[in-house]
């Protein structure tokens, strides 16, 4: 009984955990018919459950955004609970916008849930850090060229087919990578936008096969979110493990 007890009590302390700072990161382009070489293109970046509706405004310092290696000003839209910004597209090739929500440690304490480690903190039970990375692929002018290009995030998410030219009821094979390398997650989650209100819900789920590649099959036309998770190895006395989480977005016609 003693036993079992303790197994119950971990199981709720890291399902407890897996909750934690548990909101999608997503790089959310403004939705057009067409994206041409000079046009001005607005995006957000959403925190949340439920897709793509922000359910949070992450910090300030936490979160930059990039294309063609420049950094993007961002904006935060309280009202929405995005940091909203722009870019011009570039022709020539496909546009890959990308963003980062740098890693925080949180601790489950006697307390509660708190942001920072034992360094800072009393009453820590474990910590955990969580980093968050996204990234948004368009054609421009009908232009897709480097659609697959890798932008070296810690977690990221890397088609092998073409999303850009794939219409609903096509399927496309993906790859992650973790530092560089490919690796297999547990699970592959995608949705698109409009799907369902409900938190946590997605229209598709997956595993990798062979040599991590997956499957997603696009039963709509819409904007595609995938989702990743890896959990590596923690810093020590710090934070007893990190958890990352990609996404990647991309628009699919009928």
């Amino acid at each position: 009984m003693r036993k079992s007890a303790i197994i119950l009590s971990l199981l709720m302390v890291f399902s407890t955990v897996s909750l934690a700072a548990a909101h999608e990161f997503i790089l959310v382009p403004q939705q057009w018919q067409a994206y041409h070489d000079g046009q001005k293109l607005p995006f957000s970046l959403a925190s949340s459950h439920s897709f793509m509706h922000s359910e949070e405004l992450e910090a300030a310092e936490s979160v930059v955004a990039s294309y063609k290696g420049n950094k993007v000003s961002l904006f935060a839209n309280k009202p929405y609970l995005t940091w909203d910004g722009s870019v011009t597209l570039k022709g020539g090739e496909a546009a890959v916008l990308s963003a980062h929500r740098k890693g925080e440690v949180w601790s489950k304490t006697t307390q509660g849930w708190k942001k920072g480690d034992a360094s800072t903190l009393s009453g820590v039970i474990l910590s955990r850090k969580y980093e968050k990375f996204a990234k948004s692929i368009l054609p421009v002018d009908g232009k897709t060229a480097n659609f697959d290009r890798k932008i070296g995030h810690a977690l990221e998410i890397i088609p092998i087919d073409n999303p850009l030219t794939a219409r609903a009821g096509d399927d496309i094979r993906i790859k992650v990578l973790f530092n560089g390398k490919t690796i297999s997650p547990e699970n592959i989650f995608a949705t698109y936008k409009g799907f369902s209100d409900t938190e946590n819900t997605y229209a598709y789920t997956t595993e990798p096969y062979g040599e991590g590649i997956a499957k997603i099959h696009l039963s709509s036309s819409g904007l595609w979110m995938i989702r990743v998770q890896h959990v590596a190895e923690g810093n020590g006395s710090k934070y007893e493990s990190h958890v990352m989480r990609a996404t990647l977005t991309f628009p699919i016609e009928k």
